[in-house]
């Protein structure tokens, strides 16, 4: 056999690659993911999808083991992974990544299935951040190699691994404590249950995204980190090599050097993206935007006669070519100007977001598209003019503004105390923010059950 080194080379990193050796920023941040992720899926336990969840595992019947997020039953873990998956993702109102490299809401899966695992095999708080660190890294490195042949070649690569199986796979594989040999096999294993498709504009409850962006990667990942600790067997360094991952999906059987440069220290999750409010990654800055035009010039919707947006052409074809969720198409905008705020009660429930002001807010809104704006940092930068009905123009280009980390303690705690109240959001954020120095994650999965929600109830 050819010696390949692209699979044994991460897995050499991944197995040498302690907690404690990890950057402190990094560290520091794949904390705040999963503050804002847990955060984000507790909130999601009301809508529709989580009660459509639970019925499926009702139905299909298992053991009590591991924590469903906003529930108080529990299920096995290869169902935790997919509900915790799903909710992840539930709405447009967790993080996004870089624009650099293909890959989106890799968190969702990554932390779904972490904790699914490590809630059995009693895994501790700096081992759950670690999972999640470097299951994330391994997820976007792999991404970064369709990248660079979409560059390369000039044409788009079809679905790649969508539901980012091969980091969860990683993630589940380390809060197991599987060793090369068997972290090699969960990847092998991952890139054979690899896949997804992407019809996302021809649905409009954002139940297909959900499943395919977070629940599906969480449980493929998690199903072949356990059928490799049970001593499952399947060809090695699969990535590459004839036949492999990337030749399979893009006719290539070696990724180059460039796909290893940095390993170790550039981490990917620093690109990661909170988001402020509840709408897909590319209306982030045109709604903060008009948001800020507003507020600095005191307006409310009634004064506005017409909204002209510049965006990403892509972005464009992406929120306004289609009816899609609410959170997930331009309605997301006239949300934010009839009712400001995050937006998460006010997209999800029907007296907000069927509201006839809205529809009327959104006639309203026009977008063009700036040919000059190609790149993905350009998905965060838009141009927005304001023109009142008594004549006045008010203009304002921008980037979308990075959260701080006491913007995301707001978000936090807004978010989860909808869903059980003040005192239950400030404990379950302690037990989180202090994930790095806790002995056991049971505590804090604990705290994620509660009695069912429904998201028209609060």
């Amino acid at each position: 056999m050819p010696n390949y080194r692209f699979t044994n080379t991460i897995i050499e990193w991944v197995d040498s690659c302690d907690f404690q050796s990890l950057p402190q920023d990094v560290k520091q941040i794949t904390q705040l993911a999963l503050y804002d992720g847990i955060g984000s899926a507790l909130a999601c336990s009301m809508l529709p999808v989580a009660h459509r969840l639970m019925k499926f595992i009702q139905l299909s019947g298992d053991g009590p083991n591991c924590t469903v997020i906003g529930f108080p039953q529990r299920t096995s873990v290869l169902n935790a992974a997919l509900i915790n998956g799903t909710l992840g993702h539930a709405d447009e109102i967790d993080a996004i990544d870089d624009f650099d490299t293909r890959g989106s809401h890799v968190l969702a899966t990554t932390i779904a299935a972490s904790l699914a695992v490590g809630q059995i095999s009693g895994a501790s708080g700096p081992e759950i951040l670690r999972s999640v660190a470097l299951g994330y890294e391994i997820s976007k490195r792999v991404q970064a190699v369709a990248t660079a042949v979409a560059k390369k070649t000039d044409h788009d690569i079809g679905p790649f691994d969508e539901s980012n199986t091969i980091g969860a796979a990683v993630a589940a594989a380390l809060s197991l404590g599987l060793g090369s040999d068997q972290l090699d096999v969960a990847i092998s294993l991952a890139a054979h249950l690899s896949g997804g498709i992407t019809p996302f504009k021809r649905e409009a409850n954002h139940m297909a995204k959900s499943f395919t962006r977070g629940g599906v990667g969480a449980q493929n990942g998690v199903t072949a980190a356990l059928m490799a600790k049970s001593g499952y067997d399947a060809p090695k360094e699969i990535l590459e090599g004839p036949n492999g991952f990337f030749d399979s999906y893009l006719g290539i059987t070696d990724p180059g050097r460039e796909a290893l440069e940095s390993l170790g220290q550039d981490f990917s999750i620093r690109g990661l993206i909170f988001k402020r409010n509840c709408s897909g990654g590319g209306l982030q800055a045109p709604r903060q935007t008009i948001l800020e035009i507003m507020t600095e010039n005191s307006l409310d919707s009634d004064d506005i006669s017409d909204i002209q947006i510049g965006m990403r052409p892509s972005d464009i074809n992406s929120y306004f070519t289609s009816q899609r969720h609410p959170a997930d198409c331009g309605d997301a905008l006239a949300i934010a100007v009839l009712y400001g705020g995050m937006g998460f009660k006010e997209t999800h429930q029907k007296r907000f977001y069927q509201n006839p002001q809205v529809k009327e807010i959104r006639n309203k809104i026009h977008v063009n598209p700036r040919e000059d704006w190609i790149e993905g940092r350009h998905r965060l930068h838009t141009t927005v003019t304001i023109t009142t009905k008594g004549g006045k123009q008010f203009f304002k280009e921008s980037y979308y503004q990075m959260m701080t980390e006491s913007d995301l303690d707001s978000k936090f705690s807004y978010l989860v105390s909808l869903r059980v109240g003040e005192s239950n959001a400030q404990e379950l954020a302690n037990l989180i923010k202090n994930l790095n120095v806790s002995t056991s994650i049971n505590s804090m999965m604990s705290k994620l059950e509660h009695l069912e929600l429904d998201i028209n109830d609060v």
